[in-house]
């Protein structure tokens, strides 16, 4: 009894990747978590995006991460973008669309988040 009671502290106990969102407008949309280190774990789970962020040319996009990172690249279509950094949450304007990929850095490790931007 005792065995399986610290194997669930464990797992419990565990630091797992905070999840992120893109959000435009009303609307927020879950990154999806390409790999990780977070605390003493790490993982490469390769998840593909499967909902797709619509945003007009020009507004602006929006990704809170549940962290205040301390660094952060953004790129979409493979292309850097110019990010503004404010506490948990990125900006930047819509110009393109495709893949985007978002490598946030924090005291705790990092998370590669990747979503699909679709721009009109």
């Amino acid at each position: 009894m005792v065995v399986p009671l610290v194997a669930l502290l464990l797992g419990v106990a565990r630091p797992h990747p905070p999840a992120a969102y893109v959000s435009v407008g009303s609307g927020r949309v879950p990154l999806a978590i390409s790999s990780w280190c977070w605390g003493s774990r790490c993982g490469a789970p390769i998840a593909a995006s499967r909902r797709n962020v619509r945003a007009r040319r020009g507004s602006t996009v929006r990704v809170v991460l549940a962290f205040e990172p301390t660094q952060v690249q953004v790129s979409v279509a493979g292309r850097r973008q110019l990010v503004s950094t404010r506490n948990d949450e990125l900006s930047w304007r819509a110009t393109r669309s495709g893949g985007i990929t978002i490598n946030a850095v924090s005291t705790s490790g990092f998370v590669i988040y990747v979503g699909r931007l679709i721009v009109r």
